[in-house]
């Protein structure tokens, strides 16, 4: 029997004057980890935030993934968001399991419970390797999403564990929902080349579809590292509003 958890309710107070509330749930079929989520009466779209390394492990939710640390700017943009976990704490993202059928039903099913709290449009934002997962969804059930955003996403390289889980496999030339690609030129990190990123965009064929890119911030930790130009370091906010603005303006086409 499916069980949904509203535990801890926290009311969240954003700038617009509106008010969101923190939320956590639990949906057997999607995870044993809790999803935590921000919803918001007056929202415009809803987003599934996929990570990127080995996936969410932890029940707090916690990670120093793009997605997470700046989920403040996407409630503040009018979205509703939502977390997805790994099934449990012993689980480990890996490009094959991000790849999968079974991955991508467990996503399905999210998408569904979220239907049934509203029915406002549903994104897939996948950071890095979580790109793989908004690429396979959208590949296997495109009707259940509006779009996807792939930010720093995985495109064609030499790596063993990555070659062919790149988007140039996986979703082709063609798809059938609205995409945004959102990557830096200086992305250095040998899975998520920017050149490739840029060459895949201008020839995908796509119902809507916008590429954004960016230049400047810092690059203090590891290439592949949220401390990076992969992660955005220094300009996470401006790209975290420039993600969310494009869902809000692409969600009542």
């Amino acid at each position: 029997m499916k069980r949904i958890l509203a535990s801890a309710t926290v009311m969240i107070i954003l700038s617009s004057a509106a008010v969101a509330d923190q939320v956590t749930l639990s949906f057997p079929d999607v995870s044993e980890l809790p999803i935590h989520s921000v919803e918001q009466a007056k929202a415009k779209a809803n987003i599934i935030a996929l990570i990127g390394g080995n996936g969410l492990k932890n029940s707090q939710g916690n990670s120093k993934n793009f997605l997470v640390t700046q989920r403040g700017d996407f409630i503040a943009a009018g979205l509703n968001f939502y977390l997805f976990p790994n099934r449990s704490e012993d689980e480990k993202a890996s490009y094959k399991l991000r790849g999968s059928e079974e991955r991508a039903a467990r996503i399905l099913n999210l998408t569904k419970e979220i239907n049934k709290r509203n029915k406002l449009p549903i994104y897939l934002v996948g950071f890095s390797r979580g790109s793989v997962d908004a690429a396979k969804f959208s590949k296997l059930f495109p009707d259940h999403i509006k779009g996807i955003v792939l930010a720093s996403g995985v495109y064609t390289n030499s790596s063993k564990k990555a070659e062919f889980y790149s988007m140039e496999r996986i979703l082709g030339s063609t798809v059938n929902v609205g995409v945004l690609v959102a990557h830096h030129e200086k992305d250095f990190c040998n899975v998520t080349p920017f050149s490739y990123a840029k060459d895949f965009f201008e020839e995908l064929e796509a119902p809507r579809k916008a590429f954004l890119s960016y230049k400047d911030g810092g690059a203090s930790g590891r290439e592949c590292g949220p401390l990076n130009h992969h992660g955005f370091e220094d300009i996470q906010d401006r790209v975290a509003n420039d993600i969310a603005q494009w869902i809000a303006v692409d969600s009542d086409k």
